[in-house]
This record gives structure tokens, sequence and C-alpha cells, in this order.
């Protein structure tokens, strides 16, 4: 991703921290707390904390970028442009609400459909997962060095540890399973993959913002990320996310 006149990849990045500092400020004030969720139309739960968190966020990127669109988990769509910010408050409620770690804040930065920056957060471990175009991914742990990522180097799939998001059995988890060695998904599971943990992780009814930022850390990180075309889109739903080196494999079993 080239940036605008004015606005460099560096400052992108810069802000898309402050952002993930402003989100980890407000849910770490809101984690201790006993939030009631109540449940959306799509019967996902939300807080105060998601409501909250997206709404500074919001006001933040248009005080700094007041040109660029915003997508956001609770509000929407505002504004248009050939920049655009992907923001989910919190990516994990549930596990947030009920006192696990295993959740944070999502925020990523595309220009005319390609991303350029990508943060994941997990404040309740002080932990951060970010990259951008052309610089690597890395994770960050306060009090310790970044550590830069690297997706494995497997290339067999029958080698290979798969992971799978989806509510639903299919035909062709159980040719899966028969095939690689699946493992039990969690919110993790893309940063797992980043860091040579896992080979696959086959997300089937993510968001744009569930996708946004794992798609360019995985990227970054020597993977690749397909949707259900076998194109790069966020809106259609199933991602599947790899080293890169088991694709073909992978695509014969669940494609059969």
């Amino acid at each position: 991703m080239t940036a605008e006149p004015g606005f460099t990849l560096d400052a992108d990045l810069a802000l898309a921290h402050e952002l993930a500092d402003l989100a980890d400020e407000i849910a770490t004030r809101h984690f201790a707390r006993a939030l009631e969720p109540r449940r959306k139309s799509d019967g996902t739960p939300v807080t105060a904390a998601d409501v909250e968190i997206e709404r500074a966020l919001c006001e933040h990127i248009v005080r700094a970028r007041p040109d660029d669109a915003i997508l956001g988990e609770e509000f929407g769509a505002q504004r248009g442009g050939p920049r655009r910010w992907i923001l989910d408050p919190i990516d994990g409620t549930a596990h947030f609400v009920a006192g696990r770690t295993d959740w944070g804040t999502h925020i990523a930065l595309e220009r005319d459909g390609e991303l350029g920056v990508g943060v994941i957060t997990r404040p309740a471990l002080r932990q951060r997962w970010w990259a951008a175009r052309g610089r690597g991914a890395t994770r960050s742990q306060r009090g310790r060095p970044d550590e830069r990522l690297s997706v494995s180097e497997v290339r067999e799939l029958r080698d290979s540890r798969v992971s799978v998001w989806a509510e639903h059995a299919e035909p062709r988890w159980e040719r899966l399973a028969a095939r690689a060695n699946r493992v039990e998904s969690d919110l993790d599971d893309i940063l797992r993959l980043a860091a040579g943990e896992l080979e696959a992780v086959i997300d089937v009814s993510g968001r744009p913002w569930d996708h946004a930022p794992a798609v360019i850390l995985v990227e970054e990180a020597g993977g690749r990320f397909r949707d259900r075309t076998g194109g790069r889109r966020l809106d259609l739903g199933e991602g599947r996310y790899t080293n890169g080196r088991i694709d073909r494999q992978l695509d014969e079993v669940l494609d059969a």
C-alpha cells in the first residue's frame, strides 16, 4: 500500500499503535468490572466496553485523518474514500466478560482494498502483534525485545497442524481431520500461525474486522490468505490462512 500524499506508512503505523494504546487503556479499565453483555441482532454479545472503545477510536481517527473512512463492528461504515480503517473494539467479547485473557482489539488500514497496516492486541497479557506492508510481522511484549514472526516451513499436509472455525459439521472437516492434525480452535490461532505454531487456519464466517489485521499479519510473516473464491476479499466470510506451503494439498481435501 502506498500512503496518500502527506501520509507515510510510518505515520499510519504510528497512528495504529496510538489507537491500540487507547483501546488497551479503556479495555483494561473495564476488564476488572462485572459487565452485563447484551445480544445484538446477529446473536453475538456486546458490552459497554465494546461501544466505548469503538467510539473513542473513531473520534481519534476523525481528528487525525478527517478524510479517512471507517468500518467498525459496532457502528458500521462511516464516510467513504480510498483509505479505510477497519476496527473490532473487542474481538472475543465473551472471553472478555468471562475474565479470560485471549481477547483484544483488531485495527487495520487499507487503501483501495490493499491492506497496509494491521494490529492485534492482548491487553491482559501486555502483548501486541503488528505488521506493515513490506516491513514484516512483529510480536511485542512489555519488558521484552520485539520478536520478528515467521510461519513454519512444514510442506506436507499430513505433518500440518490445522484449526477450523466453523459452527456446523461438514464432510470436508472429517476429510481434513483424516489427512492432517486438526487442533482445537481458539482466538489465538492466527497469532500462532504467524509464529510458526500452526500451518493452517480456516475461518468459515469471519467478518472484515475479523480478517483485516489477520491477513496482513500472516502475509507479512510469510504466509498466505485466500477467500472462498481463491481471491483476497475480506467480505466473503470464509478465509483460508496457511503457511503458504500446503495450499494445494489443503485445497484438494477441502474442495473434493
